[in-house]
């Protein structure tokens, strides 16, 4: 039985501009670093990076196909070095089972809305809306 068969969700191939903010024991930012998330599910997704982190709490944070900031806690399970400065970071989401299902959601309709239009293909937060930050992680975020 090969990975693929073992999941509890099917993955979909993904390539979206994502943010992680790595948690402290009392729930503090410690790190932030950028990534491309290149697959996802139900359960989790796959985070490509240039920098290393160990397993533990976060918060993923995406833009979606109209630029508002969606943000939902996770945990990364593993680290693996890929070469060329590069790691697979596997991250579990750890939102209600209704917050996961609207985060992969928003990621899979960002990923084709990018893809298909002529739109930048990275989430432009100046453009509409007013800014405030996020009370979890300080990010700017559209209202």
């Amino acid at each position: 039985m090969n990975v693929a068969e073992r999941r509890k969700y099917p993955r979909v191939p993904i390539h979206n501009l994502i943010s992680y903010v790595c948690l402290d024991e009392d729930g503090k930012p410690i790190k932030r670093l950028m990534g491309s998330a290149l697959d996802i599910s139900q359960g989790g997704l796959l985070l490509e990076t240039t920098q290393q982190i160990e397993p533990g709490n976060g918060i993923l944070i995406m833009a979606d196909e109209q630029d508002r900031i969606i943000e939902i806690n996770g945990k990364a399970a593993y680290c693996r070095e890929i070469g060329g400065g590069k790691f697979y970071v596997g991250i579990s989401l750890q939102g209600s089972h209704n917050e996961n299902i609207q985060f992969v959601r928003s990621m899979i309709r960002a990923y084709h809305y990018r893809k298909s239009s002529d739109q930048p293909k990275q989430p432009q937060l100046s453009q509409g809306g007013s800014r405030c930050e996020s009370p979890i992680t300080g990010h700017p975020r559209l209202t």
